[in-house]
Order: structure tokens, then C-alpha cells, then sequence
């Protein structure tokens, strides 16, 4: 499988070639061709549209510090592709703060930019929002430099700015010059295919989330009635709270030391090896199942 593979030390050229037509599927959710593959860049395609994702998202709930200041927090997505990277990576203190990213997107008004485009909107450049952009990317540019790694000349204009934050969401622009009081105006929208393309990939990782949660709670929910049903049929109880060691001596893994406690826990152990025996004849899964019920302690036991 891919997961295995990537554990290798070694893949064969063919593995190697199954591998990345895998990865581009399942992370685009359409037929592998050769434009996807040159489109796709090596996954770096991916990471844009993640971002553009990010930004797009309705930012979360205003938070405000201990000195007053307020803050808003980022989108839900955000936090949650934050957050599985540290546990992923915990040994790993260089992580990507994609929380960092979008708050400085955020904060160059680059959403209500991207809502408008997204919907169609042409500009010319000298809109307001376009210019609040351009000139706070002017004057934070070592910080856009920093988190964004963007370089922003001071020479240069709000639509050429504009178009270098859009190249980092996998997005580009198209123009027109019409002719306007004898004279033509250029206006500018976003590139059609590469907006029909980013909603498409965006559909698909939404109808990826909404899958996993389905299948998280019908998990949830399968242990649930799996528990209840043990109970009932075994009776077993929640382990009871080991008693406080006071001298310091090991308590036997967690087991109640107390002399009827341990008389009852020996008996549930002994019920729970008959019942392992019994189950030999429906095969190893059946007896693992059982034991799958059984505390540490009582699987030792049995």
C-alpha cells in the first residue's frame, strides 16, 4: 500500500511511478493525466490550494489577551491542520504555523479581495481594498517577507502585488481592454480555469472531511452499542481505582491489594480463561475479541 512504501528504505522505479499517481488522485480526486501531473508540480499545487482554502473559510471567534487586545482566531480547518502536525510531528519543534499565514493573508484583506474575484468581480486597480492591500504590504513587507516568504518592492503596483499573493494560492489573472471614453481601461478577474479547477479540488476535500467524520462517529457509535453489549452479556465492570501506596512498593500493576478485592478479581480472571478456552473453537479472532474487553491487568491474568 502508499503508507507502507513511503516506510521504505527502497521502491522500484514502478512502485515509484504507482506511488505519485496515487498520491495525485487521491489528493486532486480526479483521472491522472499528463496535464494534472505537470499542473500538480511536484505537490507544490496542493499546498496553494490548501492555502487558498484557508483563507476562503469563515474566520473563527474574536479573542482578547490578557492587556485587552483583540484577535480574531483562525478558521476551524486551520486549527485542526495546525494542531495534527504538532501531534505528528511532536518531536519536531520547526512546524509550518499555518495559523501565522493565514493571519497575515487575513490581515492584508486578501479574503474580501478573494470573495469578490471568486465571484466574478473584474477590478482595475484602484479600488480602495485593492490599495489598503497593496500599501499595508508596503509597509509590513519584511513581516510579509518573514511569514509569507514574499518579497514586496516598494516601486512596484497594487495589482502586480495583488497578483503575486494570488500566484501563492494557485490562482492567476486574465484582462480585458475595453474602450471607455475613447480610451481603454484594462480590468483585470481571475483566470476561469484556474478557478473552475481550485473550487473542484476544494468540493472534493470537503466531501473527504465530511466522510471521515461520518465514518469517526459510526465508530463512535459501533464501540458504544460493542460495550454495552459486553457488559450485558459478561458483565464487566470499570477496573476499580488502585488504593494509594503509601510505603512505595510497586502495587502489582495497578491491582487492588486489598485481600476480597483481590479474591474477586482472581475469580473474573479465571471466568474470563474459561471463556477464552471456550472460544478457541470459533477461532483466534474470537478470543481476541474477548480480550479486547479485558483490562491490562486482566488480559495478564488470563
Amino acid at each position: 500500500t502508499y503508507a507502507a512504501r513511503q516506510h521504505q528504505d527502497y521502491l522500484k522505479p514502478e512502485e515509484v511511478l504507482e506511488c505519485e499517481k496515487f498520491r495525485i488522485q487521491d489528493t486532486y480526486g480526479m483521472s491522472v493525466t499528463p496535464e494534472l501531473v505537470e499542473q500538480d508540480d511536484g505537490g507544490r499545487l496542493i499546498k496553494k490550494i490548501v492555502a487558498l482554502e484557508a483563507i476562503l473559510a469563515d474566520p473563527g471567534e474574536m479573542i482578547t489577551d490578557d492587556q485587552g487586545r483583540e484577535c480574531v482566531s483562525p478558521p476551524t480547518v486551520v486549527v485542526e491542520r495546525d494542531k495534527s502536525e504538532r501531534e505528528r510531528l511532536a518531536i519536531c519543534t520547526d512546524w509550518s504555523n499555518h495559523s501565522t499565514a493565514w493571519l497575515m493573508r487575513h490581515r492584508l484583506g486578501l479574503r474580501a479581495v478573494l470573495m469578490d474575484l471568486m465571484s466574478g468581480v473584474e477590478i482595475k486597480g484602484d479600488e480602495a481594498m485593492i490599495q489598503v492591500l497593496a500599501e499595508f504590504s508596503k509597509r509590513n513587507a519584511s513581516h510579509v517577507k518573514g511569514i509569507l516568504n514574499l518579497t514586496i518592492p516598494l516601486d512596484e503596483s497594487s495589482i502586480w502585488i495583488l497578483g503575486q499573493y494570488l500566484a501563492q494560492l494557485g490562482l492567476s489573472t486574465e484582462s480585458r481592454r475595453p474602450l471607455e471614453d475613447g480610451k481603454r481601461v484594462r480590468y483585470y478577474r481571475l483566470n476561469t480555469e484556474d478557478v473552475e479547477f481550485a473550487q473542484k479540488v476544494l468540493e472534493y476535500r470537503q466531501r473527504q472531511r465530511e466522510e471521515r467524520e461520518r465514518k469517526r462517529q459510526e465508530s463512535l457509535e459501533r464501540d458504544a452499542a460493542y460495550a454495552a453489549r459486553i457488559q450485558a452479556q459478561y458483565g464487566i465492570n470499570p477496573p476499580s481505582t488502585p488504593p494509594i501506596n503509601e510505603d512505595g512498593d510497586n502495587n502489582r500493576g495497578g491491582m487492588d491489594t486489598d485481600e476480597e478485592l483481590s479474591d474477586s478479581w482472581w475469580e473474573r480472571v479465571k471466568y474470563y480463561a474459561r471463556l477464552a478456552i471456550e472460544r478457541l473453537e470459533d477461532g483466534v479472532d474470537a478470543v481476541k475479541e474477548l480480550l479486547s474487553t479485558l483490562t491490562s491487568d486482566e488480559r495478564c491474568g488470563v
